[in-house]
């Protein structure tokens, strides 16, 4: 049956426009008058049913290649466009999605977030950005929409580990992507990259500079990213046979808040052993060790190496600038909404686990420790 909706000109006159045929396209009738294009038109220029044309543009059964090739050409003269929103509204479709933000201050969220947009915009879907400030109540409402049907699908950008129960009680009826942080226990699919390895590379790095008193700013959080952050810093120390120390270890906000980043440096940095080397894992937090330092008069990186995490736009933009490890922000974001719409359109199965590659940029914010070496008597 075909659905259809009744529209008034300025007129007065009534005009149908068939939704499963409206476009967003228009062409000028011999009096100069813009017209809408539909496949009633296509399908008279191209000499085939409008049942053809539709099956055509819709890859609906077996037509040969000489009329798809037909159809096409004619689409092209005529410049017909599919109308995204009568198909949507014909299909019972939002074509809109949730995505989940802790918080967008953070630059690390805004750049996922920027590719999440820019895609699902470019994939004629709606984004609608929730931030949740880690309340799960006010994440379950949120995923609720989709029960409402108001919108199709979720990205999740902080799933903190223990949340997978609830998790999987919409994930069984939507679609549902975690984008950096998830628990490896779920069948939820997931994209990040890898956390250990990068930590690993990194920590190795200030060694091969010569540290051997190496910190870190971690977090309280309880995201997986963070756990793998912190093992992988433990492991590398190790493995390279140095000791660790407990005190080397300073844990900031949930949200890597830059005063926490400078609290936490403050502490490291007041030891009276204290570690020649930083390891945050955030930008934020990396810029306010570095900060920090120049107020206790401990210069960077004469006195002191700082790596951060992320490659955020901020850490090219001050002196000393800030090696670090990059992330692929906005691949991240692009990638899970590919990922969401692709299991939205049940186009092809969406793989359970997707890891991107990360790069350890080398900039100014890190060098070899000073020795002091102390005079005979």
């Amino acid at each position: 049956m075909m659905t259809f909706w009744q529209l008034t000109n300025a007129a007065g006159v009534y005009r149908i426009i068939y939704a499963n045929d409206c476009t967003i396209s228009e062409r000028s009738n011999e009096q100069g008058n813009k017209m809408t294009v539909t496949i009633f038109d296509v399908a008279k220029e191209a000499n085939v049913s409008a049942s053809t044309v539709s099956r055509v543009l819709n890859n609906k059964s077996t037509i040969s290649e000489n009329t798809v090739r037909r159809v096409y050409e004619a689409a092209e003269r005529l410049g017909y466009e599919p109308n995204i929103l009568a198909q949507s509204f014909r299909k019972q479709e939002t074509r809109t999605i949730l995505i989940l933000t802790p918080n967008m201050t953070n630059p690390y969220y805004s750049n996922i977030l920027s590719g999440i947009s820019d895609t699902t915009r470019s994939l004629f879907y709606s984004s609608f950005i929730c931030k949740t400030d880690w309340n799960r109540e006010e994440m379950s409402n949120i995923l609720g929409m989709m029960k409402k049907r108001h919108a199709e699908g979720a990205i999740l950008l902080a799933c903190e580990m223990g949340e997978e129960d609830w998790l999987l009680r919409y994930a069984k009826d939507n679609p549902i992507i975690l984008c950096s942080e998830f628990n490896p226990d779920t069948s939820i699919p997931h994209i990040s990259i890898d956390n250990y390895k990068a930590t690993v590379e990194a920590i190795k790095y200030l060694i091969s500079l010569g540290h051997t008193k190496i910190g870190t700013i971690s977090s309280v959080n309880n995201y997986l990213s963070t756990q793998l952050r912190l093992k992988g810093y433990k492991d590398a120390l190790a493995a390279a046979g140095i000791e660790f120390h407990p005190e080397y270890i300073e844990y900031a906000s949930k949200d890597y808040s830059y005063r926490s980043g400078c609290a936490s440096a403050r502490k490291l940095l007041s030891l009276e052993d204290r570690p020649t080397a930083l390891f945050c894992i955030s930008d934020v937090l990396a810029i306010g060790a570095i900060n920090t330092a120049a107020e206790m008069g401990i210069k960077v990186p004469e006195d002191l190496s700082v790596i951060g995490f992320d490659d955020v736009e901020q850490t090219a933009m001050f002196s000393p600038k800030l090696t670090t490890v990059a992330q692929p922000c906005y691949e991240l974001g692009k990638k899970s909404a590919e990922l969401l719409i692709t299991a939205l359109n049940q186009s092809e199965d969406v793989p359970l686990e997707t890891v991107l590659p990360y790069q350890l940029i080398l900039r100014e914010s890190t060098g070899s420790p000073v020795i002091i070496k102390e005079e005979s008597i």
